[in-house]
């Protein structure tokens, strides 16, 4: 099973440039014709929020069509720049949901269980995970005990070390390791948000943060550090699902030079 994560799109209305220098729509097509050309082409796709810029309906009747295109199964779940009202209107023809009001999902993949939950509060920009997900969590972590879970959110549970962004990190994290205690099928979480690809151990559990396809946060550990981006390389990341485990790995967009070949004809390292 293998599954592609993206994430952060930033889609303005009529596809307007974001902060004046990203071409985020560009960004996105490429993603999307990126993700389906790969062999193997990936089994769904997660999209781990951040869809709009605002939250609009003008933005996502941009958004729509685009991952309309994706040739594999798509999951969303909404970011601090998404709204969910509006995002579950929009997309409703596209993704579904498991939870009456919240963007939460639940779906079977490959022997695993993936969950989506829904972090965002409409008109903050830091995460929170309300007491009906996380009521609802428990019941799903109950009912899926039998196969490893994968979880989903926009914002991380941790601090990596960007202030300007871990103040918007995860605001309760430890109402959700109050619940993840419980349950040792639990194997990681995915996440956005920080526009920068993150490895991290949280409780001794995996973290992804995946990166964006577009702009990334700036590197910058400085602590006064001000709050800028930068145009990286873009990638997208993907996630093999196996009986014995997940193994992720960075896909990059553009141009790139390459394949060649490590040995010649007769088999020997080319010198």
């Amino acid at each position: 099973m293998l599954i592609a994560q993206l994430t952060d799109l930033h889609i303005r209305e009529g596809g307007k440039p974001a902060y004046r220098k990203v071409d985020t729509l560009a960004c996105l097509r490429e993603a999307v014709n990126h993700i389906n050309a790969l062999q193997p082409r990936p089994d769904l796709v997660v999209v781990t929020g951040d869809l709009g810029d605002y939250g609009t309906p003008e933005e996502y009747a941009v958004i729509l069509p685009e991952l309309q295109r994706l040739q594999p199964a798509i999951q969303v779940i909404p970011g601090n720049h998404d709204h969910r009202g509006c995002l579950r209107e929009a997309l409703a023809e596209l993704t579904t949901f498991d939870h009456p009001h919240y963007c939460n999902f639940i779906r079977e993949c490959g022997g695993y269980v993936l969950v989506g939950l829904d972090t965002s509060v409409i008109g903050q920009p830091y995460g929170l995970l309300s007491d009906e997900t996380l009521i609802w969590l428990d019941q799903v972590l109950q009912t899926h005990a039998d196969r490893p879970v994968l979880l989903f959110m926009h914002h991380p549970p941790m601090a990596v070390g960007l202030n300007h962004m871990d103040v918007q990190k995860l605001q309760n994290d430890d109402q959700l390791y109050d619940v993840l205690t419980w349950y040792s099928h639990v194997k990681g979480i995915v996440t956005g948000h920080l526009h920068r690809p993150v490895f991290a151990l949280w409780h001794d559990l995996p973290v992804w943060v995946g990166p964006a396809h577009n702009h990334a946060v700036t590197l910058d550990l400085d602590p006064q550090a001000p709050s800028s981006f930068s145009l990286e390389s873009r990638a997208i990341q993907l996630f093999a699902l196996k009986p014995e485990g997940i193994v992720s790995h960075l896909s990059y967009l553009g141009a790139g030079e390459g394949p060649f070949p490590f040995f010649d004809e007769n088999h020997q390292l080319i010198c």
